[in-house]
């Protein structure tokens, strides 16, 4: 812009210059104002050098053209007395002379301070073009002048600009040290293999840490082994171009406890655009995740005793039914509410996360198995929590009527439980348990089915999707139980 605004004046409308013509004989003057007017400058014609002083002591002039024989002060004098003045030291200055004709008196002259020598008679073509020379020199300082000015003053507006851009950026990365070092939530920057290079000193609070003890580690040394791929995939998804990745992720405590993070990270590149770090904010959720596992645990356990309150009352139903002896009644109901009780028991203390099916089986039929009657095999299984309620309820009602009827009912009777995994073609992959009666009175043919009976054929296909085949046969009941492979959890 600045050597715009210079070609700007050099090539636009310009002004006249002040040329001052010093002769104490006003026909010379005339004669040279004659020669230079069709230069279009403006010419100033003094006659002694006094006057001329005046006038350069008031205006400023591209050029001197003055005589070298004058009677007061010559052209010499005239000259020397410019040179020592510091404001006239560059001033040029031209002689014209009609008698000094050697070159004596040319180096007297340049001595002096000329810049020329002109001889009278004065070839015009010859003047004009050196005036015309001088005056062009001029025009071209005075716009290197400007020019230089215009580059100091934008040179001190820059500097100015810049110095009040680093006061506002010092300010700018103050306050936001500051905001760093008292927020809540751990704000940290990594290399591209995962080191911490800055940490705020909310990483002590939470996680025990003080910033110069991980500054320089690498983050895998805080981070549980089978988290480590989380922080791999979300790298990987921002060097893909994905602007931040936002996740949860545990890490471990000073004292080795884990907690969860919620982060968000992106990548900060240098000034060719190539990543070169992480900048990361993590914050503590884990109070807000264990209270949503509370609260879901609670609505879990809401659903659990409405549907508990709902099998109970449809038991209390359904054992009425069957017995119109009040003790009849209370002894079927007790023995069916204990078995739901001891499902429950072993539920709880599995977190509800599941129940053994052998302590299942041993804690349901305990009350009537002997050792030389029952015989109990099969491999290390887990019920879901939700299939524990069905299987215990089958197995009541077939130890109940197996100790009033069946094998249990007889010293000589056994009782066998076997259970396995395995695909048949009825469910894909599924849960087999097989109860078998030997050595029990005989099972007569015209038997009544009850609610004990309903509940074994019914409570496995209803609740669980899978399939029961009892069998009444004359040497005792056999059972068999197929129970879909997604009931079987784990602990």
């Amino acid at each position: 812009m600045i050597l715009q605004a210079a070609a700007s004046t050099r090539d636009g409308p310009r002004l006249p210059v002040n040329i001052l013509m010093l002769d104490d004989t006003p026909a010379k003057l005339l004669t040279y104002e004659v020669i230079l007017s069709e230069l279009g400058e403006n010419l100033i014609k003094a006659t002694s050098a006094d006057e001329a002083f005046q006038i350069l002591l008031k205006i400023d002039v591209a050029l001197v053209l003055t005589d070298v024989s004058m009677p007061s002060v010559d052209g010499f004098e005239f000259a020397k007395i410019l040179r020592g003045h510091p404001r006239f030291e560059g001033m040029p200055i031209v002689f014209i002379s009609a008698i000094a004709q050697t070159d004596v008196d040319r180096l007297q002259g340049y001595a002096s301070g000329a810049l020329d020598y002109v001889f009278i008679p004065v070839a015009p073509e010859l003047l004009r073009a050196k005036v015309k020379t001088y005056v062009e020199h001029y025009r071209r300082q005075r716009e290197l002048e400007i020019l230089k000015r215009e580059l100091e003053a934008r040179v001190a507006e820059r500097t100015i600009e810049l110095e009040a851009s680093m006061t506002r950026l010092a300010l700018s990365e103050e306050r936001y040290r500051m905001l760093v070092d008292n927020a809540n939530d751990i704000v940290a920057t990594f290399d591209l293999k995962g080191r911490f290079t800055s940490v705020n000193p909310a990483i002590e609070r939470i996680l025990g840490f003080a910033p110069a003890e991980v500054i320089g580690r690498l983050l895998r040394h805080h981070v549980p082994q089978e988290q480590l791929q989380i922080h791999a995939e979300m790298l990987n998804r921002k060097l893909q171009g994905a602007p931040s990745t936002p996740y949860e992720v545990e890490v471990l405590t000073k004292l080795g406890v884990r907690r969860v993070l919620e982060v968000n990270s992106k990548l900060i590149a240098d000034a060719t655009g190539k990543p070169v770090a992480i900048h990361a904010i993590a914050r503590d959720i884990t109070e807000r995740k264990e209270a949503k596992r509370a609260e879901a645990h609670i609505a879990e356990l809401d659903h659990r005793v409405k549907n508990l309150l709902a099998t109970v009352i449809a038991v209390s139903q359904r054992t009425r039914e069957g017995h119109r002896s009040m003790d009849k009644f209370v002894n079927a109901f007790d023995g069916r509410i204990r078995s739901m009780a001891e499902a429950h028991t072993l539920l709880s203390s599995g977190r509800w996360q599941g129940v053994n099916l052998a302590q299942l089986v041993r804690q349901v039929l305990a009350p009537c198995a002997a050792a030389r009657n029952m015989m109990m095999e099969g491999p290390d299984i887990v019920l879901a929590a939700d299939a524990a309620q069905p299987v215990a309820f089958v197995l009541h009602e077939l130890v109940t009527n197996a100790a009033k009827y069946g094998a249990l009912s007889s010293p000589q009777g056994h009782v066998s439980v076997q259970w396995h995994q395995r695909a048949n073609r009825h469910v894909a992959d599924a849960l087999v348990l097989n109860w078998k009666e030997t050595g029990g009175p005989l099972v007569s043919a015209s038997i009544s089915p009850g609610y004990g009976t309903s509940v074994v054929k019914n409570a496995i296909p209803y609740e669980l999707g899978g399939v029961v085949d009892l069998v009444f046969a004359r040497e005792g009941v056999h059972c068999k139980l197929e129970i879909p492979r997604k009931w079987l959890g784990t602990m």
